[in-house]
């Protein structure tokens, strides 16, 4: 490694970022390793950031990108790489737009254009060549020439606000590096619009994606694991006694932890947690377990219209939404207190069920037994659209097809299935470990502890 002392610039423009990659330890090695740390968010999280991680040799500048973001340039060149990704994520999403808006013709011109051009890889990549050539704003020209950086490190680079800081660094001849920010973003975002010097992924599955849909080089892909997980590694759990006071659950009691998909994926959730809380009142599972409604941290979940009871506790992590009616609500941070409360959740949970979310990965690092709801509430009492239905619309998305390859948790298709597997799960939680395990070795690569390392020496060498 080179031992220069070196100044980088970082990005962090989505709350995820903060927990992957500035509460993960990668911002940890770098500020130890580097002469100074420039970290850029937006305008208007720029004091709470300040009041953080400002220290030392670690600094915060916020910046405004909004007029870059909303040109019709970049949104053009946006539109141009949405439909160039040939995958089933994208024909949802244009089903989608179909549905919110209408315009038919557009709709099928994309469909057109995407099963004609989306499979040219020399078109993809004039696409993208023409992007950097004529879509090339450079928002940060006056922090590379105050700080003068060696190495830009893009926290996300499906984000517009990273391509504009690789695409800036790129013109003035400085290293670029970058990383994918989310399992799922390599088939569900859009086709590449930047090829940096080096591409940081988790595992093989993302290479395999990036080579497959983006035409990258597979020379520049590095791997590193996945450094919020491994955080775990170093992490004590609260007393038992201690994180059921702070929720306001039953020590005494086993804990099942379920999690709604949330609003923007389905409607049915309330009426999942309709069926366990019958389940349990009819006492077809057993009767000393309770429930925690854990919300996703940040996507609306409308559970208006389930009553819970001393045996249903609705936990809401961190900035969480309790209901799609607060859907407007600022998003705020994961910060370390969000990392412990969701070790804390799994760490004294006997069972989860899942719906839609990566909480898929964190359960088989516990080896937890795993439930996955694969149907659309009351069955055979309604018709759910086609865009709002988990087995038909959801389930066949590629990082859902990936995971579930892995045959490491039921896909209960009934209320009486669901009953069936807590109580397998529950009299042996044994059940399935050696998928889960061989799931866990896959998507977190080697989880030796040294994600964090990795992506740190990546971007220093």
């Amino acid at each position: 490694m080179n031992k220069t002392r070196k100044t980088i610039f970082i990005t962090n423009f989505h709350p995820f970022v903060t927990k992957n990659t500035l509460n993960s330890g990668v911002l940890d090695h770098l500020s130890h390793m580097a002469l100074r740390v420039v970290i850029f968010v937006y305008k208007d999280k720029e004091s709470y950031f300040k009041n953080i991680y400002e220290k030392d040799n670690v600094i915060v500048e916020g910046i405004n990108l909004q007029k870059e973001t909303e040109s019709f340039r970049n949104r053009f060149f946006a539109r141009m790489a949405e439909w160039l990704l040939d995958t089933n994520v994208m024909k949802f999403h244009k089903l989608e737009a179909l549905a919110k808006v209408g315009r038919p013709a557009k709709y099928y011109f994309s469909l057109i254009f995407t099963k004609v051009f989306g499979r040219i890889s020399w078109f993809r990549m004039f696409i993208r060549w023409l992007d950097c050539l004529f879509n090339n704003p450079k928002p940060f020209q006056t922090y590379f020439k105050k700080y003068n950086p060696d190495v830009v490190f893009a926290t996300d680079i499906f984000d517009d606000a990273n391509l504009f800081l690789l695409k800036n660094a790129k013109h003035l001849k400085v290293k670029t590096v970058a990383m994918i920010r989310s399992w799922d973003n390599t088939t569900s975002r859009s086709y590449l619009r930047f090829v940096p010097d080096k591409l940081i992924v988790h595992n093989e599955i993302g290479k395999k994606d990036m080579l497959k849909y983006h035409d990258i080089n597979g020379e520049i892909i590095y791997l590193s694991g996945i450094p919020q997980f491994e955080k775990y590694l170093g992490m004590k759990p609260s007393s038992r006694e201690e994180f059921c006071r702070k929720i306001g659950a039953n020590s005494n009691k086993r804990i099942v932890l379920f999690t709604p998909a949330g609003h923007f994926f389905i409607d049915t959730d309330w009426q999942i947690c309709q069926m366990l809380k019958d389940l349990y009142h009819e006492k077809k599972i057993p009767q000393d377990i309770q429930f925690i409604i854990r919300l996703h941290p940040f996507l609306p979940v409308d559970l208006t219209r389930f009553v819970p009871d001393e045996n249903f506790i609705i936990n809401v992590p961190g900035p969480a939404k309790p209901n799609k009616l607060d859907k407007d609500k600022k998003e705020g941070e994961l910060d370390n207190t969000f990392f412990q409360h969701i070790f804390d959740s799994l760490y004294h949970s006997s069972l989860v069920i899942n719906s839609i979310s990566s909480i898929i990965i964190d359960t088989a690092i516990f080896d937890k037994p795993l439930i996955t709801i694969n149907f659309d509430g009351w069955e055979n009492q309604q018709k759910v659209p086609f865009l709002r239905s988990l087995p038909k619309r959801w389930r066949l998305e590629e990082n859902q097809i990936s995971w579930m390859s892995f045959d490491m948790t039921p896909l209960v298709k009934s209320k009486e299935e669901l009953a069936e597997w807590i109580n397998k799960y529950l009299g042996d939680p044994s059940l399935d470990r050696d998928k889960r395990k061989a799931f866990k070795d896959t998507y977190c690569w080697q989880f030796d502890g040294r994600a964090a390392e990795r992506i740190s020496s990546t971007i220093l060498e």
